[in-house]
């Protein structure tokens, strides 16, 4: 498949910032290092690209795993089932097969591709963060294109209300199951819209609607209303009238795998509380994408996603740390909305979502060498530090062991607390508590 030319014009390698040539189903960078493989006719522009796809087929692998031992027990829960029960296990049972076959299905072209050149050095840094996985966020495929009608409209209305006269070139970064990408696309008159997501499931679910393709596709309500909501089989459904100039890209917002301020607008839905780099060097990558004058939009949570209480920024100091990022802000718009609404499910959230447009006003220099991954883990002969978390690890592993060595089936919960409260000095009758909840929870 061949890419269109105004896609292919702006890709550039996410490593090196080099042009991208189509060599049968590979982007090659100009200097022959770099291999990058189309998926289903998508570009898979993440830096490292064996690593990423072979993180995301370990998570495809996970995911079918669990999957299976939740079938396994299912299929024994049916066998011993009252005819009250029956019904809704049976049918349980059958939707998670079917959704088992769904996502293996929509997977496949992940797991058929191939990158064609070696890497230079080890991939180990580009992992997927370990907070995304095959599932993470899997609702909203069913609020954009099934029951969202609600929320995806409120969406669009902020960015309407925040958007620039022209577009023009459009980047939409973490654009999930694409339904605002498209909107955006479409109501907004993009001149070009690349919306762009690290998850593949989201993607290829997108691209195969686009191509005018129908499929089944299960959803599993969290909190179901009723018995017959347990398991929701859609049809998604092919979309039609859509306008040229819509592209979809596997690419990291953070490591950007185009050609510097290619784009006119950049929309960030949803994703800069959830990204895992602090704030400001993120901000710093997004310079890269636009010109000055550049519009930056933005919707979205500020609750960030930071293990430090100081990088969890507030409203005001996002203000200031755009300016030093380049970024004019304007007026920040906050809005009361609900949030994956499902008419399936007794529980919904509503959200603050912030909103706002910036306004490039200088170039900042990108973040050399951002990475999920602590040095010592791409360079196997840095040491490994002692941290507090292999510490405590490591002292809950010595106990583990020592208690599974006193499980030899003749020995009491109260034969292996006595030995256990001995050992480690605290009282026997509180360490028999504890163990009785450890060894349910365990059944």
């Amino acid at each position: 498949m061949t890419l269109s030319p105004a896609l292919a014009a702006i890709l550039a390698c996410p490593q090196t910032g080099h042009a991208l040539k189509q060599v049968e189903d590979q982007l090659v960078s100009e200097d022959g290092q770099h291999s990058y493989p189309l998926i289903d006719g998508i570009p898979w522009l993440i830096a490292h690209p064996r690593n990423s796809l072979l993180d995301w087929g370990a998570k495809l692998n996970h995911f079918q795993q669990t999957l299976l031992q939740e079938i396994a027990l299912l299929e024994r829960d049916s066998e011993d089932a009252s005819a009250v029960f029956y019904s809704r296990v049976e049918s349980l049972l059958q939707a998670k097969k079917d959704f088992l076959l769904e996502v293996t299905t929509l997977l496949e072209p992940l797991t058929r591709a191939k990158v064609a050149s070696s890497e230079t050095y080890s991939a180990l840094r580009d992992i997927a963060p370990t907070t995304q996985n095959l599932l993470s966020y899997e609702a909203n495929i069913y609020r954009d294109w099934q029951w969202g009608e609600e929320e995806n409209q409120q969406s669009l209305e902020l960015i309407k209300k925040v958007a620039p006269a022209k577009l023009g070139k459009l980047c939409v970064l973490g654009s999930g199951a694409g339904r605002l990408a498209l909107d955006v696309h479409k109501h907004l008159d993009a001149d070009l819209t690349v919306a762009c997501d690290i998850n593949p499931m989201f993607l290829l679910a997108l691209n195969k609607m686009l191509r005018g393709e129908s499929f089944f596709f299960t959803e599993f309500p969290l909190h179901p209303k009723i018995t017959d909501y347990y398991a929701i089989k859609h049809q998604m459904q092919a979309l039609t009238n859509v306008p040229e100039g819509f592209h979809l890209c596997f690419s990291d917002a953070a490591k950007p795998s185009f050609k510097k301020h290619s784009f006119d607008t950049v929309l960030t839905p949803w994703i800069i509380d959830i990204q895992p780099y602090e704030f400001s060097k993120f901000l710093s990558q997004l310079n890269q994408y636009l010109p000055i004058g550049g519009a930056w939009l933005n919707m979205g949570s500020l609750v960030f996603n930071q293990n430090r209480d100081s990088l969890c920024y507030s409203s005001d100091e996002l203000v200031e740390l755009a300016a030093k990022a380049g970024f004019e802000l304007e007026e920040l718009k906050k809005t009361e909305m609900p949030y994956l609404k499902s008419p399936y499910s007794a529980g919904y959230r509503m959200e603050t979502v912030w909103s706002w447009q910036a306004v490039k006003r200088q170039h900042v220099d990108a973040e050399p060498e951002l990475s999920t991954m602590p040095t010592w883990l791409i360079d196997t002969t840095v040491p490994v530090p002692v941290s507090d978390v292999i510490l405590r690890e490591s002292a809950t592993s010595e106990f583990l062991a020592n208690l599974y060595k006193q499980v030899d089936g003749k020995r009491s919960i109260q034969d292996i607390a006595r030995y256990a409260a001995k050992k480690d000095s605290v009282d026997a009758q509180e360490m028999k508590q504890m163990l009785v909840q450890f060894f349910k929870m365990r059944q």
